[in-house]
């Protein structure tokens, strides 16, 4: 026999109430909806489950036999399956896994990390990075939580994406080249060498893509796919490197490199934050997304 739930809801009001009209105002139905459902129930059961007594209603032995197994059933059906999740982050244990790139940890890890240690003390954070073809399937199976940066590749239509703010480029040099100064000319930075970055988490750097457009080359002379060791090779040579603003700023700061503006006007290029389907109605990707566009959004 298969019984609709709300069928048992109707017995427990009516069993809770006395009364089929204050069972059905209870479970804001009508009158008429809550009789019709007693008697599918009296049908199905082979019982009357109810019988007049006075100026309500009395449970039969069948009525009051399954009663408190009717009450925890629903009980169960409405804390576990039907209310809504709840996230706490003062509670909540979870690692949180984000994919950076190396420029990423740089200008989101550090408030990040902050904020995240403030709210959610108990929870652990590792950051990753993952090649392209990784990063929508990393998302998908839920082992990354949030992509943060600069991610062109990510275009998958099950892909959520919000933008937070906007990067530029600066040309960064050793104090006392030859060619510092507060502007570069084109010839110039096409007859200089060039050290060049190439993250390994994007299949092209929106940068290049800008340069071959514009039919613009460079003389590469030395690539990396990290950035730690820029500053000290500008430092120590003649070469040129490419990079994003807020990078070339801290550089300047702590060791003997300059910056000074491209010979073009290039592009600026957004930083995202990148989800998948699967969890944007999960509580805590709607907490994490949040805390992210409070922290970054500007």
């Amino acid at each position: 026999m298969r019984t609709d739930l709300n069928l048992l809801r109707v017995l427990l009001a009516i069993y809770e109430t006395g009364n089929v009209t204050a069972a059905a105002r209870d479970l804001g139905i009508s009158q008429p909806a809550a009789s019709a459902a007693l008697a599918r129930l009296r049908h199905s059961l082979g019982d009357p489950l109810f019988i007049r007594s006075g100026a309500g209603m009395e449970a039969t032995p069948r009525a009051q036999g399954i009663i408190d197994r009717t009450r925890e059933v629903i009980e169960i059906i409405d804390r576990d399956i039907l209310s809504s999740p709840i996230f706490d982050p003062a509670t909540t244990e979870h690692e949180f896994v984000f994919c950076l790139s190396e420029i990423g940890e740089v200008v989101f890890l550090p408030g990040l990390f902050e904020r995240l240690r403030q709210v959610a003390p108990k929870a652990r954070i590792r950051t990753i990075s993952l090649a392209p073809e990784a990063l929508t399937e990393g998302l998908h199976d839920g082992k990354v939580d949030a992509v943060l940066g600069y991610f062109p590749d990510l275009t998958a239509p099950n892909i959520y994406q919000q933008r937070l703010f906007s990067h530029d480029l600066a040309c960064m040099l050793r104090r006392g080249h030859p060619l510092a100064g507060t502007r570069l000319l084109l010839e110039d930075f096409g007859r200089l060498e060039h050290l060049q970055v190439r993250d390994g988490s994007r299949r092209q750097e929106m940068f290049e893509a800008y340069l071959t457009r514009a039919g613009i080359n460079r003389n590469i002379v030395l690539q990396t796919s990290h950035y730690m060791s820029v500053p000290s090779i500008i430092e120590q040579s003649d070469l040129i490197v490419v990079l994003p603003r807020t990078v070339a700023n801290l550089y300047s700061n702590i060791v003997n490199v300059q910056i000074i503006e491209p010979p073009v006007e290039i592009p600026r290029y957004d930083l995202k934050q990148f989800w998948h389907a699967r969890f944007h109605q999960a509580p805590r990707s709607i907490w994490l997304r949040q805390l992210i566009a409070d922290l970054f959004a500007h």
